[in-house]
Parts: C-alpha cells; structure tokens; sequence
C-alpha cells in the first residue's frame, strides 16, 4: 500500500477528458460540472472547491407558450470610478472613497491596509507603499497580522467581495521570521508584483525578496534570487520600489546606511532571467521611487551622510544616470523624493522631503525631465507640522486631476491630508484632519 498522499492543488489542473484515469495529473478531475475554485484564503484559499452557486432568474415568472429562441442585445454599462485612500487605526473606518475628488466619505470595508507600525524596521518610512489597481481589482498589503509572529497578506477588493489572497512566508535568505512587511505592489506584464522585507541581512545588506502572482493561475512564485547576505543573494538592500520598463521589471533597493553613492537600482525579464543584474549602483542613497517619462527611467532618491537627495534620469538611447536636480534639504536624516507621478508625455511630478531646521515639503513638476521647479510649496501654504511633518504617501491621476497624499505623522493620528492638483493648476487641500496611511488607488464598478 502507498503511503500518506497530500494533494493541495484538487481541481487546478482543470477537467480531463482524454488521459486514462491512471495518466491524469494529481490535480487533474475527470469531471466537475458544479464545482469552481475559491479564491480567498482564509476560507480555503486556492486550492480549495466549492458548488458553484446557481443561475440567476432571468424573469420573475414563467413564460407562456414555449422559448424557441434568445438573442443578445447590448446593455447600457456604467463604469464608476471610485478613489480609494487607506486610514489608519484611529476609529473604526478604514478607507475614505470619493468620486470627484472634493468630497470624501469614510467606510468600515475593505479591511484595513497595512498601518504606518509595519515599516518601522530599517528606512522603510522611505519605501513606495503603493496599492494597484488590476482590472477590476484592488491589490494592497492588509494589516490583519502581528510583525514578526505573522505572514503579512495580500488582500483584494472588487468592489463588494474581499478577498485575503495570500500570505507570504519566510524567505530563504532571512533569520527565519516572518516578512515584516510588503514594501510596493506593481501591477505590469499581466502579474501582479510584490516587495517584500524580510528580516535579516547585515549592515546594508538587509534581506527581502520580489514575489509575482498570476491571477491566471492563481499562483504565487519568487522572482529570481532574494535580496540579503546569503551565497548567491543580491547585496544592496531590500526591495523598496519598483517599475515596469523596457519588458523588464527594475526594482530599486533600500538598506540602513546613509553613506555616499550607494544608489542601487537592479532589473531582469521575470520569466526568462535567472538572476537580477545590476543596472546602477552609485546614486547618491537608497531609492524611494521610480517612473517612466517620455521614454526615460527617473529614480528618486534618499539623502546621503554628506549630500542632499537626488533626482536622477536614465535615457532610454543609453545606459548612463545622470542627476537632473538635488534637493535642497540636508544631508542623511529622512530626506528624499517620493511619490513620482506622469500624467502622459506632458509632466512628470515628485514630492521633495525633509525634515530638519527648516522643513522642505515641496511638489516638483518638469514637462522635460530636466528643468523641474516647485509647484507647490506644501510646507508654506498648506498647515504643515514645522517640527513633524508629514511624509509624502501614494499619488494618483484621477479624471484630470492629480492627487498627493501626505501620511498622518502616527497611526492614530488625525493631521493627515490629500492635496488635489486640478487640470488648470490649481491645488486644493482636501481631507484636512484625516488619518491617512499612504494608499491611494482607484477602483473601477462596472453595473
């Protein structure tokens, strides 16, 4: 007799028909009329089956005489878009939507995202922290977990159904702990993308990992070798933030130190490569965030032990970095650029930060990536705590609109706010006394 047999896959391999019983794969059925996966972890998880639920009543009452025939005629489609803004812990609510950007309306669901606690650990105050939006989806890291004891999660939202998708477990080149936290969420080449710290590493070469899920398959694998200080690790830091460019995924590191030209950026074709190759490793610090304008790369970065932070361009005809601006904060500390946003060929923007003698909370905007001036000085006109500001969170382009959103300076706090740029130039501070984490996504409803 054989000996215990674990099957964990029932179902994904689809119904068979052609393979005798003894060829089928182990996740392989021969039939399934009524049975469909479940997505959502925490009652099953992928792997799991369930009876398809019925087929919706197309008339409230029968028909008279016989139905000889149907035919199809388009429905009027409505497509809301819905902006999303993650809070904190400090009530019940745990995201604010709005349509038009002006009025906003707190919500008890989805569950929360990640809080501001989760990054405590290295520079990650620094890290992208972006939710994605996939389809008709919202991806973001959720917060139902304890740091260090629990696998952080990865949850969806379609609008009405939440969904915990997956956790993410120990990573191979860590101390054997749970992740702390998921870092940046990129939705590009059909995947959905996830930065992960992992605890672990020495001096500047803190662990982490990039994790790919394919909503296709449902599977979730590692994207080539992790970050750390094990044989065969990328050094350089953990992953912080990342950006889809030229058919590869480019991922920028951060790490503890402040030291001088330690900038490093790396990139790989996910499913061909096998290993990462490092693009560039001497910007001025750690990388906060990345775009793409006009066919260039552009990398914000942190501020060294002697210099301001920079923003730096790659040119898509060469492979040479290049600073087009140095922010005017001082060295180490907390400076850095955030929050890159395009809108087309038309501008890219950034958020200038730091906090020192004289506070720098500025919105940058250049239409050819190299001449960039302020916008908005944040700082000066919109309330800022001068001796706590807050650090920029996720920006959004949203019905013509740009939205910046600067984080509660504690998880419980209510000082947070949304700067809104209009079409015409004109910003508004919106949601002023909020408790806001960072995310900001937009969910598309079809009805």
């Amino acid at each position: 007799m054989p000996g215990l047999f674990s099957n964990y896959r029932i179902g994904q391999g689809g119904v068979n028909l052609v393979k005798s019983p003894l060829h089928l794969a182990d996740d392989e059925l021969t039939q399934a009329q009524n049975a469909e996966l479940i997505e959502d972890e925490d009652i099953g998880g992928d792997g799991a089956l369930t009876k398809r639920g019925g087929l919706a009543v197309l008339n409230g009452s029968a028909l008279t005489g016989s139905v000889l025939g149907m035919h199809g005629l388009p429905v009027l489609t409505t497509y809301t878009r819905t902006m999303y803004a993650a809070k904190g812990t400090a009530d019940t609510n745990t995201w604010m939507t709005s349509t038009n950007g002006s009025t906003w309306t707190n919500v008890t669901a989805p569950l929360r995202a990640s809080d501001n606690d989760k990054y405590q650990d290295e520079n990650n105050e620094r890290d992208a922290r972006r939710a994605a939006t996939y389809k008709n989806l919202i991806i973001y890291p959720g917060n139902d977990y304890t740091q260090d004891t629990d696998n952080p999660e990865i949850s969806f939202l379609d609008g009405t159904n939440y969904l915990k998708v997956q956790h993410i477990g120990v990573g191979p080149s860590g101390n054997g702990s749970p992740p702390f936290a998921i870092t940046d969420i990129l939705a590009a080449n059909g995947k959905i993308y996830f930065a992960v710290h992992d605890p672990g590493g020495s001096g500047a070469n803190i662990a982490g990992r990039v994790m790919q899920y394919d909503p296709v398959t449902g599977k979730t694998t590692q994207v080539l070798n992790p970050f750390g200080n094990n044989t065969g690790d990328v050094t350089g830091g953990a992953p912080s933030c990342m950006v889809w460019y030229q058919n590869q995924l480019w991922v920028g590191l951060n790490g503890s130190a402040t030291t001088d030209a330690i900038g490093k950026i790396v990139r790989a074709h996910p499913d061909v490569d096998t290993t990462w190759t490092t693009d560039v490793s001497n910007l001025r610090s750690h990388i906060s965030t990345m775009a793409v304008f006009k066919g260039d790369l552009y990398a914000g970065t942190q501020s060294s032990v002697s210099t301001g932070a920079t923003i730096t361009r790659r040119l898509s005809t060469g492979v040479a970095w290049a600073t087009q601006v140095t922010s005017g904060g001082g060295a180490a500390g907390n400076g850095h650029y955030a929050s890159m946003l395009v809108d087309g060929d038309t501008a890219i923007y950034c958020v200038e930060y730091w906090s020192g003698g004289t506070d720098i909370i500025h919105i940058l905007r250049s239409t050819d990536g190299v001449t960039w001036s302020t916008d908005r000085d944040v700082d000066a006109n919109d309330s800022i705590d001068t001796t706590n500001p807050q650090e920029p969170g996720q920006s959004l382009l949203y019905n013509s609109a740009f939205y910046f959103v600067f984080r509660s300076t504690t998880i419980t706090a209510t000082d947070g706010f949304i700067m809104e740029r209009s079409s015409g130039g004109t910003y508004t501070k919106r949601n002023t006394s909020a408790n806001l984490s960072g995310p900001l996504v937009t969910l598309v409803a079809r009805t």
